[in-house]
C-alpha cells in the first residue's frame, strides 16, 4: 500500500475507506520501537494520538456538514422546480399579487422542507453531525487538559466545579436575604 496518494487517486474513493487508510498510516507511525533513539514518551503518545483522533472527527463533521448543505440545497432547488409557473405573475403589481406570490412560494417551500424534515435519511444525517460535533469537544477538551495540567494551569473540570460551586453559594444567599427580609418585615409590624 502506498501511503502518499494523489488528489485524483483520494477524490474517487468513499469516505470510510479513505478513513481506514489514514488510520493504517498513524498506526505505523505510533509503532516506533518503544527503546529507541525515536521513541516517544508516553504523554506525547496520548497526544499525538488525541490530535489524530480529533482530525478523524474534524473530518467525518466536514463531511456531515457538506452533506446536510447539500440536501437542503437540493431542497430549496426542488421547491423552486415545484413552483406552479402559470399561477405567477411576473409582472406584479399589486400587493394582493405579492401576496398571492409569496403565499405560493412558502406553500412550496414548507411541503418540500416537511418532507426533508421527516425523511429517515436526514435524521440520520442530523444525528451522524451533532454526535460527531459532540466527540470533537470531548477530544479537545482531553487534549486541552493535558497541556493545562503539564502547564500547572487550572483545567476545564476545575473551572466547571468553581463555577458550579459559586452557582450553590449565590443560591445560599439569595435564600438567606429572603430570609432576613421575612424577619425584617415581621419585626416592623410587630413595632407598629
Amino acid at each position: 500500500m502506498n501511503d502518499i496518494m494523489s488528489y485524483e487517486e483520494n477524490y474517487a474513493i468513499p469516505f470510510e475507506e479513505l478513513l481506514k487508510k489514514y488510520q493504517e498510516f498513524w498506526k505505523k507511525f505510533t509503532n516506533i520501537p518503544k527503546y529507541s533513539p525515536f521513541s516517544l514518551m508516553e504523554e506525547t503518545t496520548n497526544i499525538g494520538k488525541n490530535l489524530q483522533d480529533l482530525l478523524i472527527v474534524s473530518s467525518k463533521m466536514q463531511y456531515f456538514t457538506v452533506n446536510y448543505i447539500s440536501q437542503i440545497t437540493k431542497t430549496y432547488a426542488e421547491a423552486l422546480d415545484k413552483l406552479p409557473i402559470k399561477d405567477i405573475k411576473y409582472e406584479i403589481k399589486s400587493e394582493q399579487d405579492l401576496k398571492k406570490y409569496r403565499n405560493i412560494l412558502i406553500g412550496t417551500l414548507e411541503d418540500s422542507f416537511t418532507n426533508l424534515f421527516q425523511s429517515k435519511e436526514f435524521g440520520i444525517l442530523v444525528s451522524d453531525i451533532m454526535s460527531t460535533y459532540s466527540d470533537y469537544n470531548k477530544l479537545l477538551k482531553n487534549i486541552t487538559n493535558t497541556f493545562l495540567v503539564s502547564l500547572n494551569l487550572t483545567n476545564k473540570d476545575d473551572i466547571d466545579s468553581i463555577l458550579k460551586e459559586m452557582q450553590e453559594l449565590k443560591r445560599q444567599v439569595r435564600d438567606i436575604r429572603k430570609t432576613m427580609d421575612i424577619i425584617i418585615s415581621e419585626d416592623k409590624k410587630i413595632v407598629k
